[in-house]
């Protein structure tokens, strides 16, 4: 949980850091900042989805398909696929990539929420 949270802090100071410099670099409007960096959660958000699927067809085959086929699970309990978690199936730094994608998209929309009650 803690790893969690600093993965998104340090993410949204680095893409903070970074946005400010391709903005002044590129000579963009804030707005424009802010949704490349709204596209930018998008893809981490995409990209991590698709690695997870594939590293657990990967390295548990058939696992997606027996989980697609079964009735959805009682409210409390978890998908089949869920419970591949903390098993080593999909990489640490997929992990990684989702969390970026909650970084991008605090570091696109926290300054229009502190702006709006300036």
């Amino acid at each position: 949980m803690l790893k969690g949270i600093k993965v998104i802090c340090i993410g949204v100071f680095v893409l903070a850091i970074l946005a400010n410099q391709v903005t002044r670099i590129l000579e963009l409007g804030k707005w424009q900042t802010s949704v490349s960096l709204i596209l930018l959660a998008g893809l981490f958000y995409v990209s991590n989805i698709f690695l997870i699927r594939y590293f657990i067809n990967k390295k548990a085959p058939g696992l997606m398909e027996i989980d697609s086929i079964l009735p959805p699970p009682p409210k409390g309990k978890e998908c089949l696929w869920e419970k591949t978690a903390g098993t080593g199936i999909v990489p640490k730094w997929v992990s990684v990539i989702g969390l970026l994608s909650i970084s991008a998209l605090i570091t696109a929309v926290v300054p229009w929420i502190i702006a709006l009650f300036k």
